[in-house]
């Protein structure tokens, strides 16, 4: 993926751009119904969002392991590999759903780390948008692409409390401008 496609994906994590906003002309979304409340959903995304971006943003994608420090202590609890339950109801049952839908085990960390490598992954955070009281829309760039590698970000959706997650679908940006005034703050 093109490195610019990154420029500005922090902040877009942190807070969700206005409707003005130049964005791509076509999007990847995943809608996701959720376990938990919408908003507490989106707050779980962007925490271990952000901090999986901050860490891949000073990793050596060279060395042996990424540190783990930013990631929240909950979500690194359930990304242990074959560790399905935890503290963390929201997260167990997220991962229960993942393995559960999809016929896999729970992510390691590491993996998970690893696919931050902006020279691999397919693509990059834009916004979330609400739909309702347990659902939201996950808008990324992935430069036009219907099919990328993205069972990273499905993993996250899931780890946060997702109940299931459909995509990714392609929209456009004039519909993510429509959906806007749904954003999940």
């Amino acid at each position: 993926m093109n490195a610019s496609k990154f420029v500005g994906e922090l902040e877009r994590i942190d807070i969700s751009p206005t409707k003005k906003t130049k964005g791509p002309p076509i999007f990847a979304t995943f809608l996701v119904t959720t376990n938990v409340d919408a908003v507490d959903y989106v707050t779980r995304l962007r925490a271990v969002l952000s901090a999986a971006i901050r860490t891949a943003n000073q990793a050596d994608f060279d060395s042996e392991a990424i540190p783990e420090i930013l990631i929240p202590d909950w979500f690194a609890e359930v990304t242990r590999g074959s560790v399905v339950v935890g503290c963390d109801h929201t997260a167990s049952s997220g991962s229960q759903q993942y393995v559960s839908r999809h016929g896999e085990e729970p992510w390691e960390l590491q993996d998970w780390l690893f696919c931050f490598d902006p020279q691999l992954r397919g693509w990059a955070w834009w916004d979330v948008t609400m739909l309702s009281k347990n659902s939201v829309l996950l808008w990324v760039d992935s430069s036009g692409e219907p099919a990328f590698p993205c069972e990273e970000l499905r993993w996250l959706a899931y780890a946060c409390g997702a109940k299931k997650v459909e995509g990714p679908l392609l929209r456009r940006l004039w519909e993510w401008r429509e959906s806007h005034q749904g954003t999940a703050t």
